[in-house]
């Protein structure tokens, strides 16, 4: 399965470089001039566009159950908007799942559904206090659930903060319930838990994965001093198919399934709604406006990427971090497998992407924010992301998932010869990302080291 923001992607970035070959001025609204084929460049660009659109991605044959593509879910999402107590609000949400969700596994209904809604976890026993050092709000990419912030949220416990993880509007139910949300649905729920944060603590810090990390960045520009720090993991401010993204707005109405491909994980979806791909569009063209509005950011920001993430554009989203940063203790960190040149000066840090011992050769977008211990993404976990034709052979499919260990990395990079080889689902070095938001949190507020990691014995 691939990730959900690419949904197609060779097929959609192919198109995508087609029409920016066509008009190399479309992509930042250039009024340079076409050249003369750019005429028939375009038009070949746009029936490969249709192409897709209409006739779905070519690597998921199989449709969905038609339960999974009736709304049933999250139709009064205002009800369930955390305004209160969390407790309360994850009570609800909870309730929600139980009457909505469709099961991976039916003997192991009950089991997913905890692990999927959202979750509190409060600090660390070894923080030796009853007040936490502040509040976390976690939030998931598309197609997520509040499962994929499990790990953030152990690491920020550790750090002596009661971390809340939100499930979004439309997630954690049915793919089909997409449909019954919008962006603004989005915004208003992570809006709401951070002013009920705000009330409770004098530090909020906003964390987000892919899409999440654009919500979080999206709410904090307009928070007025309610969030203090920003983190953003594979963050989906800038995205690689983004013209190709664009068009899911008008496409909705007369294409409403882009992606029909079959459920292989419990905690995310299969099959992707075109609702879903416009209103992560819309949340990104909010971002942009309150962004332009706001000129640089003021509050203390934290990135995570690597570089051979297939979803995200590092290279854009670089450009954004340089014109948007606007506090010094802001802090870009890159994984990277190729050697490149190395921007940003002290406000980024550049780190290998590789890691023999964990038979680990890139880092995907779906790996960065995962721990190696994970139990369901992690090296030893339950789930392993073998792909699927066109975009790798049927030997290949079958050598992966029959394997009884296999080597990580993502499309482009060879596991060695004899091995076989899936996508990575966890990050490598895990553990010092850890370090690393430890250190730019303690820079927000003078605290450098929790006291959990003290009691480990840790420099």
């Amino acid at each position: 399965m691939y990730p959900p923001l690419l949904f197609c992607p060779s097929a959609l970035n192919a198109a995508d470089r087609a029409m920016k070959s066509a008009d190399p001025g479309c992509e930042r609204g250039s009024m340079r001039r076409r050249q003369p084929h750019a005429g028939r460049l375009a038009g070949a660009a746009a029936a490969m566009l249709v192409s897709i659109l209409l006739g779905g991605c070519a690597s998921y044959q199989d449709e969905p159950v038609a339960a999974e593509r009736v709304v049933s879910g999250w139709r009064n999402p205002a009800a369930l908007i955390p305004r209160n107590d969390f407790d309360s609000y994850v009570a609800q949400v909870t309730e929600e799942l139980r009457h909505h969700r469709l099961p991976f596994d039916a003997s192991r209904a009950e089991a997913e559904l905890r692990a999927v809604a959202p979750f509190k976890i409060t600090p660390d026993q070894r923080c030796e206090t009853d007040t936490p050092r502040g509040i976390a709000i976690l939030i998931h990419g598309l197609s997520d659930t509040a499962f994929a912030m499990r790990d953030l949220a152990t690491t920020l416990s550790k750090q002596c903060f009661e971390a809340r993880a939100l499930l979004l509007p439309g997630h954690g139910t049915r793919p089909a319930d997409l449909m019954a949300v919008g962006h603004d649905e989005w915004l208003s729920h992570v809006d709401a838990a951070v002013r009920r944060a705000r009330a409770e603590s004098p530090y909020v810090v906003i964390a987000g994965f892919s899409l999440g990390a654009a919500v979080a960045l999206t709410v904090a520009a307009q928070a007025h001093g309610n969030v203090d720090a920003v983190i953003g993991l594979a963050p989906a401010y800038r995205i690689r198919s983004e013209f190709v993204a664009r068009q899911a707005r008008w496409m909705a109405t007369f294409r409403p399934w882009l992606d029909l491909g079959p459920r292989e994980d419990f905690a995310r979806y299969g099959a992707m709604p075109t609702q879903g791909i416009a209103s992560t569009m819309a949340v990104l063209g909010t971002m942009e406006e309150r962004m332009r509005r706001q000129g640089q950011i003021r509050t203390p920001w934290l990135i995570v990427q690597s570089e051979d993430d297939e979803v995200i554009d590092v290279d854009r989203n670089r450009q954004f971090f340089a014109t948007h940063a606007g506090d010094a203790r802001s802090l870009l960190v890159n994984y990277f497998s190729a050697p490149r040149e190395q921007t940003e000066g002290n406000r980024a840090v550049w780190l290998p992407a590789a890691e023999p011992s964990l038979r680990v050769v890139g880092i995907s977008h779906l790996a960065v924010h995962i721990s190696p211990e994970n139990p369901h993404y992690g090296e030893s976990g339950t789930y392993r992301n073998c792909g699927s034709p066109p975009f790798r052979t049927e030997d290949e499919v079958r050598t992966c998932k029959q394997a009884q260990r296999v080597w990580y990395g993502v499309g482009g990079q060879s596991p060695p010869a004899g091995e076989a080889g899936a996508r990575a689902t966890f990050n490598p070095h895990y553990r010092d990302l850890e370090r690393r938001i430890g250190e730019f949190l303690g820079s927000v507020d003078g605290r450098y080291h929790s006291q959990a990691a003290k009691g480990r014995g840790e420099p």
